[in-house]
């Protein structure tokens, strides 16, 4: 497994997703690699997640709109969620990109 800051965002939202109460069905640490995360929630809700270790860093229009496509191909939700590492690893907001409604 890698030790990246980017791996350690990726594990960090796997740990606070299953604490949550999802599934984690598969977690990828490879950064170039969409999705980071497929979980599913306790109500069935199936999502990819969109890790970047770098809270200030959003994605690029590229980025996005590449991940919202693979959402919609398996319509499934998209989510962006920007990691900070220090001084505790934390999330204060995951974004909506994409919900299956919105693929319809």
């Amino acid at each position: 497994m890698q030790n990246t800051p980017h791996a350690r965002a990726v594990l960090y939202l796997f740990d606070r997703l299953t604490a949550e109460g999802w599934s984690v069905i598969s977690a990828n640490t490879d950064e170039q690699a969409d999705p980071q995360i497929f979980a599913q929630s306790e109500t069935g809700e199936l999502a990819f997640y969109f890790v970047r270790a770098d809270a200030d860093a959003e994605p690029t229009e590229e980025e996005r709109a590449r991940f919202c496509a693979l959402a919609a191909q398996h319509d499934v939700a998209a989510y962006y969620a920007p990691v900070t590492l220090s001084p505790q690893p934390g999330c204060t907001v995951i974004v909506p990109l994409v919900t299956p409604a919105m693929n319809a």
